[in-house]
């Protein structure tokens, strides 16, 4: 009775002790990542620059009014 039950527990624990190890596979290629949408990225990141510029400009154009109407 009891020998069946220790079996039980070795095989228990030789499982959970090699199971990590399994995961672990040495041979893992990491692939890149995918350029999936990149076209969009790119046409976002440069929207985001020009609304930069956008926005200097406003804020230039906003502190020339207020210098020559005097506030």
């Amino acid at each position: 009775m009891y020998a069946n039950n220790a079996t039980a527990i070795y095989r228990t624990i030789a499982l959970c002790a090699l199971l990590p190890l399994a995961a672990c596979n040495q041979n893992d290629t990491t692939t890149p990542a995918p350029k999936l949408l990149k076209e969009q990225r790119d046409v976002l990141e440069k929207a985001k620059a020009v609304d930069g510029i956008v926005q200097q400009q406003s804020e230039a154009q906003r502190k020339a009014a207020e210098q020559q109407t005097g506030d």
